[in-house]
């Protein structure tokens, strides 16, 4: 047989002789047969050292690459059991085309290396290949592990340790099932990803981590999430606690300016029912009229606020001077939206101040003027977050946040689009872990 004749050499230098090969009816299934012809005297035990004879025989099927598409080419090996003739132990044969913890070749799994880094998911690879997808992961997974731990070597040896980190949740699951992200700002890796949130959750983040190797902390961007700052306080004492602007932005623009617009708008559509119900059969022409007015000047202002959330959010100067006029207009009617929205451009200031103990009286007086203010969502929000003080001046310092990890987030949903969602947590961490490494990263960039 020509193809029996091809692979003989490479076989028989292993220890195997292939007898035949075998072709099932619908042509879609080869299987070659190899022998062990490996003599006794040539193996020793793997426990003493000593002789071994043939304690029984069996089989091992491995998957190869398919000689044709559509088919499936299978290696079956007739292999021996040992026993020592010393220790009494057994053992079975090796097989070293065998690609260890996996029932294919060292080609198949070869083949499938190279289909890995193409952004396919492993399901595509599956269907292609016509490998099962467990075994599939198994192969991804120690690319990955090798992967992490070369950089993770490499680091240690040129001495390297991370001095700038960044905190911060993602969704992992529908119902609100979240992980916890931790990356070193200054080279981009994702050093440790954990389930859940809480301060049990991030505190395995400390015990997961290498003694010592977090000495060079110097500053931690994060949200207000309280297990952050109570567990980096604890084991970083001499790291600078940095909240993130854009978290802080948010909530402003989400828990302030966006419930005060909402209740103005609320004001103007209870006005105009309110005018409308004083409408009756009985209203002379004159006050129909002026009533009327009333009522489209509510809805118009109602309209005017419900449409204003974007020019409110906006930084003002990226503002059309068309829409700078509209929103000083509508300011000026509505006092309390106008106090708020002074009070987020006073904070934009803020942000952008690089002396500490100005950001320091700044933040200070911010705090006590929205106090003073005594709209209610402002109020709230300065109590809220005056006890997070310390942690908002320190921005003038060391002007990080968590935006370089909120962009890594993308990556992460798409690979949990292309792989159709993980069910195991611990390998898609993994996954979030190798897709930081520098060289995968660049490769990823190239290919999209």
């Amino acid at each position: 047989m020509p193809f029996l004749d091809v692979i003989k050499v490479e076989f028989e230098s292993q220890g195997f002789k292939g007898t035949h090969i075998g072709i099932n009816p619908d042509k879609d299934k080869s299987v070659l047969f190899l022998e062990s012809v490996r003599l006794t005297q040539t193996v020793r035990c793997h426990y003493c050292g000593g002789s071994v004879y043939i304690y029984e025989n069996g089989q091992v099927k491995l998957k190869d690459i398919p000689i044709q598409r559509g088919t499936t080419h299978i290696w079956n090996f007739f292999i021996h059991r040992y026993q020592c003739n010393c220790c009494h132990e057994t053992f079975t044969e090796e097989i070293p085309f065998k690609y260890p913890g996996t029932r294919i070749a060292y080609r198949a799994a070869n083949w499938i290396k190279g289909f890995l880094p193409q952004k396919m998911s492993i399901k595509a690879i599956q269907e292609l290949t016509g490998i099962h997808w467990d075994t599939i992961r198994k192969v991804q997974r120690e690319i990955m592990d090798e992967a992490i731990w070369k950089r993770e070597k490499m680091l240690r040896e040129e001495g390297y340790k991370p001095r700038i980190l960044a905190v911060d949740e993602f969704a992992i699951h529908k119902v609100h099932s979240y992980a916890t992200c931790v990356m070193d700002l200054e080279q981009g890796d994702i050093l440790w990803v954990g389930k859940g949130r809480a301060m049990k959750n991030f505190e395995k983040f400390f015990e997961d981590m290498p003694s010592d190797s977090l000495s060079a902390v110097i500053a931690v961007a994060m949200d207000m999430n309280a297990s952050y700052n109570k567990l980096v306080t604890k084991h970083l004492p001499k790291a600078q606690i940095v909240y993130d602007r854009f978290h802080m932005q948010s909530q402003f623009s989400r828990d302030v300016l966006g419930v005060v617009r909402l209740d103005e708008a609320r004001r103007h559509k209870a006005k105009e029912k309110e005018i409308l119900a004083d409408i009756s059969d009985d209203t002379d022409k004159e006050t129909m009229k002026s009533l009327k007015q009333e009522v489209k000047t509510e809805k118009q202002e109602y309209s005017q606020l419900k449409k204003l959330r974007w020019s409110l959010l906006i930084n003002s100067d990226k503002l059309s001077d068309s829409k700078t006029e509209q929103l000083q207009s509508i300011l000026q009617d509505h006092h309390d939206l106008a106090v708020c929205y002074a009070m987020k451009e006073e904070m934009c200031r803020l942000y952008e101040l690089t002396d500490y103990q100005q950001a320091v009286a700044g933040w200070t007086k911010w705090f006590q003027a929205a106090k003073e203010s005594k709209i209610p969502a402002l109020v709230r929000f300065a109590v809220q977050k005056e006890k997070r003080l310390p942690g908002l001046p320190t921005h003038a310092i060391y002007s990080i946040s968590t935006g370089k990890l909120e962009g890594f987030n993308n990556k992460i949903k798409v690979a949990k689009r292309i792989g159709y969602g993980y069910r195991d947590d611990d390998f898609f961490f993994t996954l979030i872990r190798y897709l930081s490494i520098p060289s995968v990263r660049s490769r990823s960039h190239k290919n999209s």
